[in-house]
C-alpha cells in the first residue's frame, strides 16, 4: 500500500489494512471479526461521540466502548480487572438514588 503519509497521520483503517497486507501478522480465525471492521467502528465512534449536542453520558459509554475495542485482539478474552469495584460503585449509587 504505497502512501506519502508519515505513520502518525494516517487513519486507524488505513494502518490495519496495511498490517493486514502481512502475510501472519493478523489472525485468520473465520469467526474472529475482521480487524478493519473493529478499526471502523472506533473510529465511527470517536466521530459520533465529537458532536456537539452528543449528551455526556452517551460520550462516556462511547468512549468506554471505544476502550474496550481498543483492548481486544483476535483471540484475546475480556479482562475483568475492576468488575467487581464498578459493580460495587454502581451498587452504591443506585442505594443512594433510592434514599433520595
Amino acid at each position: 500500500m504505497p502512501s506519502s503519509r508519515k505513520a502518525s497521520e494516517l487513519t486507524i483503517e488505513a494502518i490495519y489494512a496495511r498490517g493486514a497486507t502481512r502475510e501472519g501478522s493478523f489472525c485468520t480465525d473465520p469467526h474472529v471479526p475482521d480487524e478493519g471492521e473493529r478499526a471502523r467502528l472506533i473510529s465511527d465512534i470517536t466521530r459520533l461521540i465529537r458532536e456537539p449536542q452528543m449528551p455526556e453520558t452517551t460520550r462516556t459509554a462511547g468512549l468506554t466502548l471505544i476502550g474496550w475495542l481498543a483492548r481486544r485482539m483476535p483471540g484475546e478474552a475480556p479482562h475483568a480487572i475492576g468488575v467487581a469495584e464498578a459493580r460495587q460503585s454502581e451498587r452504591r449509587l443506585r442505594a443512594t438514588q433510592r434514599k433520595r
